[in-house]
């Protein structure tokens, strides 16, 4: 027996041989019905199958990003469907995962994902933007070209009877590298003391001086260039070779330098009255690892632990953090063993009500209710009013979240979602009587999308040095940058560069 397309049988196998003994024919009906029967029922459970390979192949979540959501197939909407150095990425994981008293996960240790928002800006200029042209730099030298080449005379011309200007941006190669010898005196100071002297752009250790351990941080942090790639660049485009080790080496020199201002971003993050707070999953020589980061007005600091219990928030933060300072945070319950006054991240509860109200009808009102609800709060937030007109609205708010929990709701999905409501119902809220909170935790996730784009680029580190260095670097660049400031300028001037000091000298 054949089936035709969409599962629809030939009616031509249906046809019964003649035979003499009804009973063997009765039978042979029965057993080719049945067959029909079980071949439809195998057409459908493979359309399903297929279906939830799909699924599976572009796995959705509540927290899946816009930019990788789609190919899915269609939304079970109640019904059945129709037929060299940083770490491998991980899937997300619930907010409200159990953990023990720590904060420590009990179960999937498996590493979460980051929730990058998709950009709704395309590349290029806009419609009817009308393009400009740089205008060439003053050249340096002048470089006359007089002969010619006729090709269908086959003849050369050596007297132009005029000239185009042509200006060409050009970089030497190699790069020309300076070797500075520093003749550094000493001195035997009357107390025993034998001194010598220093200078800012010459090394403790190693013969690199400050611009080139600069570059090296900025190449390895800023661009994502490996090690390997690295000692490439020396030796293309510098024309001296060195190995992968010695890149690494120069990082490290930089970590050790930076360090103590590393230190007083931690002092600094401890001191704030609002701290933004997210992490990632991070392989370290192949075993889990999180990389935390904590965001302030001015500070940006990134630790890496193999923990993502609370104990990194005490380690971090202190076991005496300020109790009137607030922690912008998602759902994940080290935040709430940790400390009290919290606020939850309305960005993840939106993109989550979204998700299941696409899927369940009697998701939709609530969606709704939620989108309607933020937009209020930050319209009044925005209005800087009063205390009192502050806590008045808070109550008010407070009873309406109250109030879309009380419906009676059949889908578990939905039920889910409610709980996770009511779960932080002390918390969502402390925006409104807080005019220096955020309703989301965006400048913690953004914060970490740099972390993300490491970690895809060089997978794993492989030891806590490395750890040492990739959070002490990468600290230091984000802070500078959260702070107005440049980083590569900033850079040069703590490993001892001329350049701020030259500038100030001059001012």
């Amino acid at each position: 027996m054949s089936l035709k397309f969409g599962g629809s049988p030939n009616l031509s196998d249906l046809a019964i041989p003649a035979a003499n003994d009804s009973s063997l024919r009765l039978q042979l009906i029965s057993a080719r019905s049945e067959n029909l029967r079980l071949r439809l029922q195998n057409t459908v459970l493979e359309q399903q199958n297929t279906y939830l390979r799909n699924r599976l192949r572009h796995y959705e979540n509540s927290n899946t990003p816009p930019s990788q959501e789609g190919g899915a197939g269609a939304p079970p909407d109640d019904e059945s469907p129709s037929t060299d150095d940083d770490d491998d990425e991980e899937s997300e994981t619930d907010d409200d995962d159990s953990e023990d008293e720590h904060g420590d996960r009990t179960e999937d240790e498996s590493a979460g994902g980051d929730s990058d928002a998709a950009s709704d800006s395309s590349p290029g200029r806009s419609p009817g933007h009308e393009g400009t042209t740089r205008p060439p730099p003053d050249p340096d030298e002048t470089v006359w070209v007089e002969n010619g080449y006729c090709s269908d005379c086959d003849c050369i011309l050596t007297d132009p009877d005029s000239y185009i200007s042509q200006t060409v941006v050009e970089t030497p190669h190699p790069v020309p590298l300076t070797v500075i010898k520093y003749k550094r005196g000493q001195h035997h100071c009357s107390c025993g003391n034998e001194i010598l002297a220093e200078h800012p752009d010459c090394p403790q250790t190693g013969r690199f001086g400050p611009n080139v351990l600069a570059q090296t941080a900025l190449r390895r942090f800023r661009q994502r260039v490996p090690n390997r790639r690295q000692a490439e660049v020396f030796d293309w485009q510098l024309d001296h070779p060195v190995s992968h080790r010695t890149v690494y080496n120069l990082t490290k020199r930089v970590a050790d330098r930076l360090r103590p201002a590393y230190e007083d971003v931690k002092a600094k993050i401890r001191e704030s009255d609002v701290v933004y707070c997210d992490e990632t999953g991070l392989s370290v020589d192949g075993d889990q690892h999180w990389t935390w980061t904590f965001v302030t007005d001015e500070e940006v600091l990134y630790t890496i632990d193999e923990s993502r219990g609370s104990q990194v928030l005490e380690e971090v933060l202190g076991e005496e953090f300020a109790e009137d300072a607030t922690l912008s945070c998602d759902g994940w319950p080290a935040y709430r063993t940790y400390h009290t006054k919290l606020q939850r991240c309305w960005a993840h509860l939106l993109r989550e009500a979204e998700f299941v109200a696409e899927r369940y009808r009697e998701a939709e009102a609530l969606s709704d209710e939620l989108h309607e609800l933020h937009e209020d709060l930050t319209a009044f937030d925005a209005e800087d009013p009063p205390a009192s007109a502050r806590e008045r609205r808070r109550a008010d708010a407070s009873l309406h979240l109250e109030g879309l929990l009380r419906e009676d709701y059949q889908a578990k999905e939905v039920q889910d979602l409610v709980g996770k409501i009511r779960n932080g119902l002390g918390s969502w809220l402390t925006f409104v009587t807080e005019p220096d909170v955020d309703s989301t935790n965006n400048r913690a996730e953004r914060a970490l999308r740099e972390q993300v784009m490491l970690r895809k680029m060089f997978r794993s580190l492989r030891s806590a040095e490395g750890v040492r260095i990739h959070e002490t670097i990468t600290t230091m660049l984000a802070t500078w940058e959260r702070r107005g400031l440049d980083p590569p300028e900033q850079l040069r001037s703590m490993l001892g560069g001329r350049d701020l000091e030259a500038r100030s000298e001059t001012s």
